[in-house]
């Protein structure tokens, strides 16, 4: 098997390194949870308790049967198990999976944010390139208003600026020539302006005589290293969405609420939700932002006996601190995050 392992699917790539990363068994629903991002109380507390929240949420657009494909196609070769008796999934055979062991995913802190920045990053690029050719009218490459709002915010930023196209062509080289970016062609040939219309990801493996996964998991990692290197690339910090864009529509809801100071119970009362839903979102919010201050959160040498213990469950963990409830361990077992 390892001399095929450049030939294994990186979609199936990533569902090995994500249940050898569990080192249990898994539902399917569960394995979609945590692939299509969705922050489930057990999909962000179980990717945390494994240190694997690097790599949650990164094929957001996955569907059950394109999932349950793979799984059987992953059994079939004798790679996976599915345990009769739970209808659980767990690793039979393992094979490589270098491409999800590279340093440099973040996934829960990324998750929707990189689609969105480029979006706005390929609006940015047909605005700018079209008015360099005097092209007034022509269809934008991206139909999302939210997007098109953004951008007339960003170039009002530099109305006076008669170098932005050079600036902008100047950080998109800085980045595009970093080692990690193997093939920039997969982010140049989407590009759109002037006579040039962008290509699909279809159409750009087929170019490349590769797999249309292949050119989607590296445009998202080389925009994960982006993220992360943000702070030397002004003009496109300015298309990134914030982390505020990563909680949950009620979790948002409630984070608002705790930014203007009230306490447990007033949220509970305000947001009329059940007590259980509000400890969801705070252990959301404590994920997401690891500086934020939440109630009841553990003594910090608790957390830090938690972080680094070897447990597999919540309830590993509870019966090595009985004095903690549930809510507070799973604040505990994401507290160790950093954005």
């Amino acid at each position: 098997m390892k001399t095929e392992v450049k030939r294994v699917e990186l979609l199936d790539q990533y569902i090995v390194a994500l249940l050898t990363a569990f080192k249990r068994p898994r539902k399917e629903a569960f394995l979609h949870a945590v692939m299509t991002g969705r922050r489930t109380g057990q999909a962000v507390t179980d990717t945390h308790l494994a240190k694997i929240s690097s790599l949650f949420g990164l094929s957001p657009f996955l569907t059950e049967e394109v999932l349950t494909a793979r799984l059987t196609k992953l059994k079939q070769a004798g790679t996976l198990e599915l345990r009769a008796d739970t209808n659980e999934w767990c690793v039979r055979k393992q094979v490589s999976t270098p491409y999800f062991e590279r340093a440099g995913w973040n996934g829960f802190w990324m998750q929707e944010r990189p689609f969105l920045f480029f979006q706005n990053l390929l609006l940015a690029i047909q605005v700018l390139s079209n008015k360099h050719h005097g092209k007034k009218y022509y269809m934008p490459v991206v139909r999302d208003k939210k997007a098109q709002f953004w951008i007339k915010k960003w170039l009002a930023n530099f109305a006076n600026a008669d170098d932005l196209n050079e600036r902008l062509f100047l950080e998109l080289e800085a980045w595009l020539s970093k080692g990690y970016i193997s093939q920039p062609e997969f982010y140049t040939d989407q590009f759109s302006g002037g006579k040039l219309v962008g290509e699909t990801l279809e159409q750009i493996a087929d170019a490349h005589s590769v797999s249309t996964e292949e050119v989607y998991f590296e445009t998202l990692y080389g925009l994960h290293r982006l993220f992360q290197e943000k702070k030397y690339y002004p003009l496109l910090q300015l298309l990134m969405p914030r982390p505020e864009a990563l909680l949950t529509l009620s979790g948002k809801r409630t984070y608002g609420f705790l930014q203007k100071g009230y306490d447990f119970d007033e949220i509970v009362q305000m947001r009329n939700l059940r007590k259980s839903t509000i400890e969801d979102h705070f252990v959301e919010i404590k994920a997401t932002f690891p500086e934020q201050a939440v109630p009841e959160m553990p003594d910090r040498s608790l957390v830090e006996q938690i972080q680094v213990g070897d447990f597999l469950t919540l309830k590993e963990i509870k019966a090595s601190f009985p004095e903690l409830d549930y809510y507070q361990i799973r604040l505990a077992v994401v507290a160790g995050g950093k954005a």
